[in-house]
């Protein structure tokens, strides 16, 4: 069974604390483990589009805070949660209706649902921290939330900002871009991007068993890509899929007829990393932002699943931090990713208006 690379990217955290502001791509790939490092993210980059890090330096308390509020909000009554709603005026704060994919506690299909019922889910979210720079709204939290519920996120934001740093840093170095720092110049991603950190709950769920037994699928988010950079998963626990034999192209996913999901292998001490659709419009489709879901993993057949012939799955919490760069990035095929005989496949975009575009064809509009 194949699985996604997990690799160590303490050169990459290295590099960044020592600064390289003005120095080539040739000069640091001299690092013998740095190349490595890049080696493995290339390799990932392009047959998967999904890779877990480790060694990423991340304050531990910083997450665990992070982890501890979220839980806390979650458990709130339901008038507080639903107090700072996601709405079309304010694309962040509390929801629970959205839909991805395929229906849960029904068997598995090659297919996404007509209409699908709401994911097995509830999610928060806010923004970057200033509405002046990156044109999005300003963060707003429950009034009556715990006091530690805002700054845990907004600490934990601005590590993920730290981290997506490091990675860019690493991105670059396996694009052969002129310089390690090209992602975080200035028109990019600092001073401005739109980024969104977004915590999620997956309640316990209990269902009748379908027939068809270990074939069934619960789904608990449907079937997506991601629609910008990439995303830094934090996750509780397994669930987590991907699809490797489907392939997106201008937001359309195309499918060879041999598809099969693998999981995304749970590691306590880890960040997975997946791309989304802008990177794989940046490279020219030779990096892959690749179809993922998360489903409900049993907790085994206890006595009362077997008497009862119920599926139970307990409660799951994960934290995705959306890496999205400037709104009026410039995004056209990178010239590494173009050649004879791969020409460009995209015309120029400014990245906010990719990122409309694609949740328009997410809507079917």
């Amino acid at each position: 069974m194949r699985s996604i690379p997990v690799i160590d990217i303490s050169p990459l955290v290295r590099l960044g604390k020592n600064g390289n502001a003005g120095v080539s791509s040739s000069q640091h790939l001299q690092d013998e483990q740095l190349n490595s490092v890049i080696d493995q993210i290339s390799h990932a980059c392009e047959s998967f589009g999904f890779f877990a890090v480790t060694n990423h330096g991340v304050d531990p308390d910083i997450i665990t805070s992070a982890w501890d509020a979220s839980k806390n909000y979650f458990d709130l009554e339901p008038a507080i949660k639903e107090s700072v709603p996601m709405r079309s005026s304010y694309p962040y704060g509390y929801e629970s209706h959205e839909s991805l994919g395929t229906q849960i506690c029904t068997k598995e299909t090659t297919k996404a649902s007509s209409a699908p019922s709401p994911d097995s889910k509830e999610t928060f979210s806010i923004g970057p921290i200033d509405p002046a720079k990156s044109g999005m709204p300003s963060r707003m939290f429950p009034r009556d939330a715990p006091a530690t519920f805002a700054p845990a996120m907004e600490n934990y934001f601005t590590i993920m900002e730290n981290l997506a740093r490091i990675l860019f840093r690493g991105l670059a170095l396996a694009l052969q871009l002129d310089d390690a720092s090209w992602f975080l110049r200035e028109g990019h991603f600092d001073e401005g991007h739109q980024c969104a950190l977004r915590i999620l709950n997956y309640p316990e769920l209990r269902c009748n068993k379908e027939e068809g037994g270990s074939k069934d699928v619960r789904i608990r988010a449907g079937a997506h890509t991601d629609y910008g950079a990439m995303t830094i998963l934090k996750s509780g626990g397994p669930g987590l899929q991907l699809q490797l034999s489907s392939r997106t192209t201008n937001g359309e996913t195309s499918d060879d007829g041999l598809s099969s999901w693998i999981d995304v292998p749970h590691l306590s001490d880890s960040f997975v990393i997946n791309l989304g659709d802008l990177m794989q419009r940046w490279t020219n489709d030779r990096w892959r932002s690749t179809l993922h879901r998360v489903i409900a993993v049993s907790d085994g057949n206890g006595p009362d699943q077997e008497e009862n012939d119920v599926f139970q799955s307990s409660r799951r919490q994960s934290i995705a931090f959306f890496v999205n760069m400037k709104g009026n990035a410039t995004i056209v095929p990178f010239d590494s990713c173009v050649d004879n005989e791969h020409p460009s496949r995209y015309d120029s975009i400014k990245a906010s208006d990719h990122l409309i575009q694609r949740h328009a064809q997410s809507m079917g509009t």
